[in-house]
């Protein structure tokens, strides 16, 4: 086993982050300085490029070129659908077709071309709106905590039987934890209509169905899951060190524009003041109910999910969370102390 798994490493290389620095500090106008400066857009550091997030749409990928210095150029790819001009809806959706050609003009639909203050505003305007409300909550949350340092989180390996397998967690925030030490602190999160708290979990094929009921929802056997690939050895330390570099890529970012600010648990980690490590459970965010739901079905879900293991927080509004408090808060309820 190597001491590193390929699968789970994050980061930008020096040449990458010197790429974008370059970008940041032109004097003239661009889009890598228009998307520091957005309030809309969140920014995930991936393994050698970053996405780019709004309400959850992954809108564009930022990555870099191949080889010799064109390594450390930045290059931004994006779906074709985000490029769809968000003002089509004020106007006639139907082009005219008269047996040959269709009566439009392709730079009236589509970007295809990038225009300073105005293409950005416009792609977020159009993925926006691909946005559910499960997701938009993730966005929401993140938003308003500066400790989150990482959004739809995939690890993906290949198995014994050749299958890819892809732990997918929705948010990691930052924790303070003993003195002189952070916790990396894996989210879950769900709106309260989502089937998957409701649903008994499907056996394998095969297999008999769970023969407890307290294990019976899929959104606990998708828990235990998530929390038994953190909790193995083999990965916590290749956990550790990728998120010590994203920590760091992420301070490196905020060096480049004043409007990304970087809460100080980051840069204390980043900067090597205080030893990072992973919290072993999973906490379930949920959220999108009412006061009645609150008292009633959201309560007996949540005295059910505990019953079983899992950790929840469970807000009405997503808007509402503050995420690493919460955590800090439910981790006492849960066990009396810090656990």
């Amino acid at each position: 086993m190597t001491s590193e798994l390929n699968f789970l490493k994050r980061g930008l290389s020096g040449p990458q982050i010197a790429g974008l620095k370059g970008l940041a500090e032109s004097s003239a106008d661009n889009w890598w300085k228009e998307v520091l400066e957005s309030k809309d857009l969140l920014l995930a550091v991936r393994n050698g490029y970053l996405n780019a997030y709004v309400k959850g749409q992954s809108v564009f990928k930022i990555a870099f070129g191949k080889g010799g210095s064109d390594s450390s150029q930045p290059r931004l790819a994006i779906h074709y659908k985000y490029l769809v001009k968000p003002d089509l809806e004020k106007k006639d959706p139907y082009v005219s077709f008269d047996g040959k050609a269709f009566d439009l003009d392709p730079k009236t639909i589509v970007n295809t071309e990038y225009a300073s203050k105005l293409t950005l505003p416009q792609l977020i305007k159009t993925a926006a709106r691909f946005a559910g409300a499960e997701k938009s909550g993730v966005h929401k949350i993140a938003k308003k905590e500066p400790k989150v340092v990482d959004l739809e989180i995939a690890f993906t390996k290949a198995g014994e039987n050749g299958d890819l397998s892809a732990p997918r967690m929705d948010i990691a925030v930052l924790v303070p934890g003993k003195p002189g030490e952070a916790e990396l602190v894996f989210c879950e999160a769900k709106c309260a209509d989502n089937r998957e708290l409701w649903d008994r979990e499907k056996p394998p094929k095969g297999a008999k169905a769970p023969a407890s009921p307290l294990h019976a929802t899929a959104v606990i056997g998708q828990i235990k899951k998530y929390e038994q690939f953190i909790q193995a050895e083999e990965n916590q330390r290749s956990l550790v060190d990728a998120y010590l570099r994203v920590c760091k890529n992420v301070l490196e970012i905020s060096g480049q524009s004043p409007a990304r600010r970087v809460d100080d648990l980051v840069r204390q980690v980043a900067e090597g003041n205080l030893e990072l490590s992973i919290h072993p459970n999973v906490y379930l965010l949920i959220y999108d109910f009412g006061e009645d739901e609150k008292k009633g079905r959201i309560k007996n879900k949540r005295l059910e999910l505990k019953k079983a293991g899992v950790r929840t927080i469970a807000k009405g509004d997503p808007g509402a969370f503050e995420l690493a408090n919460d955590i800090l808060r439910a981790r006492a309820e849960w066990t009396g102390s810090s656990d």
